[in-house]
């Protein structure tokens, strides 16, 4: 863990253009040092690929990027199905194999020239794995059989024994439990090379030095931890909306100002007709007044649309400065539960998978708040899939009395379809027109509308399959939620938060997030061991 002298990465006008021609973000320049600092912005905004194009992983379409030492990054979308156990999803499966090979005497120069500074890989990665609290896992264990949870902390002990002088690390707390994050918190305290950490974690956001925002405006960097910046930017909000509204007050002040100008000089033209008609002044005076009265209204004329043009330029600079966004809404449907209405019974349920070994009886009746809380791998995503009638309990009843919806870890929507059509192919009730009115009341552009729902961030598509769910018919009595605030900005968390707390049906909910769960009023806990 010992990183080169001062590790650093610094990009200098660096421009990104997507496939579709669309730039996503121009003229970037910055530089992130040894010290712990984090990346926010919008869904949308790039901060992914930002991210990979500090990390090498992606060219941009113009500027440069200089690297002080080996950089790492991990992955928020990994998939484990790409990989065969958890040495190869950690990274070390070829040097583990190699030093097999070795071993038994098997190995060709390859092997050894893999195996060179790894002999110890194993029992490396096997005290990084006791350390995260995976002790039940080994080299060989099948990828695929891990939670999301475990996914993550496995990726993690990759990153921390990649001998890397800076990491990137792309939503790290995502899947990960309460212990799995205060150790992950811990480990970072102790690290001492390079750190970037894209994400929308406020707990994690609260340990960091530096915040760096990518937005429309560009990079603008905020020293200090969440509570610092999130001050500094309601300062800024303040100030520039102040700005903002005086400019609109000029423009006003001014069109009025022009207006009158404009109606005394009609007054005195017409003042001028009036008198030549009664015969009262000479023809010769009479056309000179009229050309100059011409002349004038043709020059205030000109003036206003000049000043005009100006203050509207004014205006809209000012309303860029204060980087006013389009606010994030999300309209849940009439899906009332009546109190004493039971929304589901479980009686002596017992898992088919997961560390949870008693069986469990619950009742929920009316609109209660439930968060499923446990270890990873304690079955949490299985007691949801459950009550979804996806897998059946080894014994035990399960039912569920009320129209549901349901919305998984992961974005689960046809990729090849338009945001319109899936949310159109959910509520039929809803028009063309309506249908592309909540896509973008929940942040979605409109030209974005029309494009595969795969062109969409991460984020974007889990609003998007959220805002699916709630407006499914017949409208859900009952929300089942698996780490709905995965991947989503902090902006849109908050907007969830609202969603939620505005929701008048039942909730069960899976998330890691103590904050949340907190502000959107969770009043019961399933706790599995």
């Amino acid at each position: 863990m010992k990183p080169v002298c001062e590790p650093r990465v610094s990009i200098h006008s660096v421009s990104f253009v997507l496939p579709d021609g669309r730039t996503l973000f121009e003229n970037l320049s910055e530089s992130f040092g040894p010290e712990r600092a984090a990346l926010v912005g919008r869904n949308g905004a790039g901060k992914t690929v930002l991210a990979k194009i500090v990390a090498g992983l992606l060219e941009p379409s113009s500027g440069s990027v200089v690297r002080d030492g080996d950089v790492f990054y991990l992955d928020q979308m990994m998939d484990p199905g790409k990989f065969s156990t958890v040495s190869a999803l950690a990274g070390l499966g070829e040097v583990l194999e190699a030093v097999r090979r070795a071993e038994r005497g098997e190995g060709n120069a390859r092997d050894l020239e893999s195996a060179d500074g790894g002999w110890d890989v194993e029992d490396r990665l096997t005290r990084e794995l006791n350390a995260a609290g995976l002790r039940h896992l080994t080299m060989d264990t099948p990828a695929l059989t891990l939670s999301g949870g475990e996914c993550t902390r496995v990726l993690l002990a990759g990153a921390f024994l990649s001998g890397a002088d800076f990491l990137i690390l792309d939503e790290p707390t995502n899947h990960l439990d309460a212990p799995s994050r205060r150790a992950l918190t811990e480990y970072l305290n102790t690290w001492r090379g390079g750190l970037l950490v894209v994400t929308h974690d406020r707990e994690l956001l609260g340990q960091v030095e530096r915040i760096v925002e990518l937005s429309s405006q560009g990079l603008k960097s905020y020293g200090g931890d969440y509570s610092l910046y999130a001050e500094a930017r309601e300062r800024e909000r303040q100030a520039t909306l102040a700005h903002l509204a005086h400019v609109k007050t000029e423009r006003r002040r001014t069109a009025a100002e022009q207006q009158a100008s404009i109606e005394r000089q009609r007054r005195r033209t017409a003042q001028g007709k009036k008198r030549g008609a009664a015969g009262d002044m000479p023809k010769a005076l009479l056309h000179m007044m009229r050309r100059s009265a011409e002349k004038t209204a043709g020059k205030l004329s000109e003036l206003k649309q000049k000043k005009t043009a100006e203050l509207a330029e004014a205006e809209k600079e000012a309303f860029l400065s204060a980087g006013i966004e389009d606010p994030v809404i999300l309209i849940p449907p009439a899906c009332s539960v009546h109190g004493a209405k039971v929304v589901l019974r479980l009686e002596g349920v017992m898992l088919p998978y997961g560390t949870h070994q008693d069986a469990i009886d619950w009742t929920m009746t009316g609109p209660e708040r439930a968060a499923v809380e446990g270890a990873n791998g304690s079955g949490k995503t299985t007691l949801l899939r459950v009550l979804r009638s996806e897998v059946a309990s080894l014994s035990g009843g399960c039912e569920v009395r009320v129209p549901y919806a349901s919305l998984g870890q992961f974005a689960d929507i046809d990729e090849d379809r338009t945001p319109v059509e899936l949310v159109r192919a959910e509520s039929k009730t809803l028009s063309l027109s309506e249908a592309g009115t909540r896509l973008v009341q929940i942040g979605l552009a409109r030209e974005r509308l029309g494009l595969p729902a795969r062109a969409l961030s991460g984020g974007e598509r889990l609003k998007l399959a959220l805002l699916c769910a709630i407006h499914r018919d017949p409208p859900p009595q009952l929300l089942i939620l698996d780490e709905p605030t995965n991947h989503l900005d902090l902006d849109s968390v908050e907007s969830v938060e609202k969603l939620l707390n505005a929701y008048t049906g039942a909730l069960i909910v899976v998330s890691h997030d103590a904050c949340f769960l907190e502000r959107i009023g969770v009043t019961q806990r399933i706790r599995l061991m």
